[in-house]
């Protein structure tokens, strides 16, 4: 027990060094900082990925050196997560110097006395322990064997490794919301065709419904588990914006095309639906009214003059109340949207350039219907 008395009388001079190196952070402020160092948090999941284990100690001082035996001097001024994996794969230490941004030395041996108390079993994890200890030196290892993350800080450790498990959870769920939303964009050009030819039916609005909401939900999801891993926030904050960007919006201007007044109930009921009845499209034409609705569906026209991008909220509300529906826009001459107030010209040209490329769009199959429909709705007063 002498080695161990005279180390830890040596604590209080151990503070100065620890200090310099580490300031005063918690255990939890130096857990924030290794997650937010890209190199070292990139370069441990690719030693998890390969199942190596490692031992890495972050930062060094005279106390490190003195049980720290040969290894081998890295003369570089900065590293990556391919340099740290690689080196990893030597038996030894990896030590980085205090501002963690290059490696001192790799496969370095250490020998903290071995009389000092541990909790730990395995011989990395034993050394680890011993070396925070002695140190006051945050110290890192990884499990060859369980996959585990350990973080030993003065005389704490954290398990780190649920902060890796959430980030591929992330990962894997950005995958699926990417898939997701090309569901979503798949459904709702169906459910524009559908609405070019005039016909719609219940299951395509529901089903185009469902997925948007489906979209919203992983995004909401996403953003919550970004909140937990304290991982990439932002990067993954702009993955998440562009995969829901306009689903919300396009959501919202469907059940008013179809609903009309009841549309933002009909949005709230969306929302409320439970998950496992968003499986079901016939369910969800149930939970937001659509299953009530007789006859023919033409939509109202929101969703259409949206997508054209050419007028205002002004002049769309206007439109709404000149033409009865969608399909009445899509069939209006020009100089009938000119007689429009409010409409120009300008605007008119470039509403009757997009509703053009719309119809040409369609399938030669309906192309016999259109023209039909088309001869009425230009008998438009």
């Amino acid at each position: 027990m002498h080695s161990a008395v005279m180390i830890l009388a040596k604590r209080g001079s151990l503070f100065a060094s620890l200090k310099a190196v580490a300031g005063d952070r918690t255990t939890q402020q130096v857990v924030e900082r290794l997650f937010s160092h890209r190199p070292i948090r990139d370069g441990l999941e690719r030693i998890l990925q390969a199942r190596e284990g490692a031992l890495i100690v972050l930062g060094s001082n005279l106390d490190l050196q003195d049980i720290s035996v040969d290894g081998l001097q890295i003369a570089s001024d900065g590293f990556d997560a391919a340099r740290l994996s690689e080196v990893a794969k030597m038996d030894g230490a990896i030590i980085l110097d205090n501002s963690w941004k290059s490696i001192l030395t790799a496969n370095a041996h250490l020998s903290p006395p071995v009389d000092l108390p541990t909790t730990e079993s395995g011989s990395r994890h034993r050394t680890a322990q011993r070396t925070a200890y002695i140190t006051g030196l945050p110290v890192v290892t990884v499990s060859k064997d369980r996959a585990v993350v350990t973080l030993y800080f003065n005389s704490e450790q954290a398990d780190l490794t649920p902060r890796w498990t959430i980030r591929r959870r992330i990962l894997h769920h950005l995958q699926i919301l990417v898939m997701m939303r090309k569901r979503f964009d798949e459904a709702e050009e169906h459910l524009l065709r559908m609405e070019l030819l005039g016909l719609v039916t219940r299951r395509d609005v529901a089903h185009m419904l469902r997925l948007g909401e489906l979209v919203v939900r992983a995004a909401s999801g996403i953003e919550a588990m970004v909140v937990d891993s304290a991982q990439d926030p932002d990067t993954t904050a702009a993955v998440v914006a562009d995969r829901v960007f306009e689903v919300e919006r396009l959501l919202q201007l469907t059940l008013r095309d179809y609903l009309d007044g009841e549309g933002d109930e009909a949005r709230g009921a969306l929302a409320g639906v439970l998950g496992h009845k968003l499986a079901h499209t016939w369910l969800v034409e149930t939970e937001i009214g659509l299953s009530d609705l007789d006859g023919e569906l033409v939509p109202r026209g929101h969703r259409l003059l949206y997508r054209t991008g050419v007028v205002t909220k002004r002049i769309r509300g206007i439109l709404l109340e000149e033409f009865p529906d969608a399909q009445a826009l899509l069939h209006a001459p020009l100089e009938r949207l000119m007689d429009v107030k409010g409409v120009g010209h300008k605007t008119a040209t470039k509403l009757r350039h997009y509703f053009d490329r719309l119809l040409a769009a369609v399938h030669p199959i309906g192309q016999r219907v259109l023209t039909d429909r088309r001869k009425s709705y230009n008998r438009l007063p």
